[in-house]
């Protein structure tokens, strides 16, 4: 954590930007939490819906792509990747091979913004150990809320003010992305397959039973959305009201993302972010 801190506190010295991962209301007041972060110094605050809508598109290009592909498995959650990549290297040929919303979003940034440094605040331990680790070319930091809580309060900074927008370059239904099943809701991918063969599933106990029934080929699935926490990334483990039921964590993604509906704004060209690589490999 002090070694974090002080990685943070050096890169505060140049332009510097917050990425907020998308389960940020669970820990952080909006917009006060906008307000505290540029009192300790970033120049601009960003969540990632425009990240998570292009992550959308290529998913869809993707199964559009390659139609006769017997499953597909989801891929943002860096724990179910490593999972499968280490118990079920058999199912890594159906992982969808593009990047998170998290890489995604500092992709977009580093074109629009290439002197500045990006840093990511998560819940997720998983993204720090080990995705992020994998970008360091284009992502400088990450931290966990509980760190970022504590380096605001060492610092003396309050969540306050209401006269504060996120530097982002798209708002809208995305928010959801951090609640299990948000990727398949938002990417609409029941326009491409039925209702019955999208599977939503979270924990490793239930994505065992998943993995083994895919390898035995007896599932009656064939796109698998998944993420590793309980209730997905509102369940990870760096919360701060880590402590709150699902359904609390749930009704607080779902309550900002109703009270920001009406103020959706579109500073971002899809087509023109379309040339952005968005691709991975596993």
């Amino acid at each position: 954590m002090n070694d974090r801190k002080l990685q943070l506190l050096e890169l505060l010295k140049k332009p510097t930007i917050c990425m907020l991962a998308p389960s940020f209301p669970i820990d952080f007041r909006y917009p006060q939490i906008i307000g505290a972060l540029k009192k300790l110094g970033f120049d601009k605050v960003t969540e990632l819906t425009f990240g998570a809508r292009m992550v959308n598109y290529s998913y869809i290009e993707y199964v559009k792509s390659h139609p006769d592909q017997k499953y597909y498995i989801t891929s943002p959650c860096p724990t179910c990747v490593a999972l499968i990549k280490s118990k079920y290297p058999e199912l890594v040929q159906y992982l969808v091979p593009h990047v998170s919303p998290m890489v995604a979003m500092a992709k977009i940034l580093r074109k629009y913004y290439p002197d500045h440094n990006i840093v990511f605040a998560s819940p997720c331990l998983a993204k720090q150990a080990i995705e992020a680790p994998l970008y360091k070319n284009i992502i400088d930091l990450v931290l966990t809320f509980k760190e970022l809580t504590q380096i605001l309060e060492d610092r003396g900074i309050k969540e306050s003010g209401t006269d504060y927008l996120f530097d982002s370059f798209y708002e809208e239904d995305t928010k959801i992305y951090p609640i299990s099943g948000g990727l398949a809701q938002t990417a609409k991918l029941n326009n491409f397959f039925k209702d019955e063969e999208i599977c939503i599933a979270d924990e490793p106990k239930n994505l065992f039973k998943h993995f083994d029934e895919i390898k035995s080929g007896t599932t009656k699935y064939r796109f698998f959305d998944i993420l590793n926490c309980p209730g997905g990334c509102i369940g990870g483990p760096a919360l701060v009201n880590g402590n709150l039921s699902r359904e609390e964590k749930e009704k607080c993604i779902l309550e900002y993302q109703k009270a920001t509906e009406k103020s959706k704004k579109n500073n971002g060209n899809v087509e023109l972010e379309k040339n952005i690589d968005f691709k991975t490999s596993f």
